[in-house]
């Protein structure tokens, strides 16, 4: 059966993105990636602004404010793809672009609900922690860290949405019957290898949270670049779980058991299993191993 991209596929493939993205924001990534590669630039952008002024309209400005800033990422991460610009820069550039947007339309936002100054924030925030602590009084929060690590905050919602469209596109591709097509610039999720720069990027951002070496605002800049270090390591440690589980041919049970452990209980472990990759090669040692095996 040949794939088309046909109007009644459009219609369901944008219903889904629509409602995974008011739903959850970050599981309709796999659907824009689709939405973008399969129905063209023009349907995905004019899609996307009117589901972020259909909720902005209903008063729903938070949620506006997120789902738009993910589907600007994602967006530009794929015309930037097309146009066979390297993933490193088109995902440093989508993010940058997600970020721009979501501090544009926040402040407007914010406006809006006549906050205007810090101390108006400050206290929104505080609403926001004292509702999360009654819902679980375990949780300890302040504000003022809350507020400083918000940068750091939307970068990481925005590069796990781009990783989740990603690695779930060709899943969703081949559900829904479309056609995909290959590029030559499309990252290979396997080999995906932080440059080796960003290893002193993260030691560097890590050893200022420790020791203060310029002042306040050098932490808090340190803070979150250590935020966003640890999520781009662990996809770059979950690249490396999913080589070995490739060289066991593990199963689906084994599979689901190890994700749920590592990824749901132990989510640090695999960022630092991607921090010790830049040294040891995890990858390239276990298909060393598997080379001799399989001759």
């Amino acid at each position: 059966m040949k794939k088309l991209a046909t109007p009644q596929k459009f219609i369901t493939t944008s219903a889904l993105t629509i409602m995974l993205s008011l739903m959850t924001v970050i599981l309709g990534a796999p659907f824009l990636r689709v939405l973008r590669h399969a129905f063209g630039p023009v349907a995905y952008w004019l899609l996307g602004l009117v589901v972020v002024a259909g909720t902005w309209f209903f008063k729903a400005e938070p949620l506006s404010v997120l789902i738009g800033s993910v589907w600007m990422t994602s967006g530009v991460y794929s015309e930037l793809e097309n146009k066979g610009l390297g993933w490193w820069i088109s995902g440093i550039l989508s993010v940058i672009s997600g970020l721009c947007l979501f501090a544009a339309t926040g402040f407007i936002a914010l406006r809006t609900n006549g906050i205007n100054t810090y101390p108006e924030v400050e206290k929104l925030m505080e609403q926001f922690a004292q509702k999360v602590t009654e819902v679980n009084p375990n949780a300890v929060f302040s504000t003022e860290i809350l507020l400083h690590q918000i940068p750091s905050a939307i970068a990481i919602l925005l590069i796990v949405a781009l990783g989740v469209g990603l690695i779930f596109e060709r899943r969703v591709f081949s559900w829904l019957n479309l056609p995909r097509e290959k590029i030559a610039s499309q990252l290979k999720l396997l080999e995906y290898r932080l440059p080796d720069y960003m290893i002193w990027v993260a030691m560097t951002a890590f050893l200022l949270t420790m020791v203060s070496f310029g002042g306040k605002a050098i932490a808090i800049l340190a803070v979150n670049v250590v935020n966003v270090a640890i999520v781009l390591y662990f996809f770059q440690g979950l690249a490396v779980l999913e080589v070995f589980l490739n060289s066991m041919r593990a199963g689906v049970f084994t599979r689901v058991l190890t994700y749920i452990i590592l990824v749901g209980q132990l989510l640090l472990v695999l960022s630092v299993l991607g921090l010790i990759d830049y040294w040891v090669d995890f990858r390239g040692r276990i298909r060393r191993i598997k080379a001799p095996a399989n001759s």
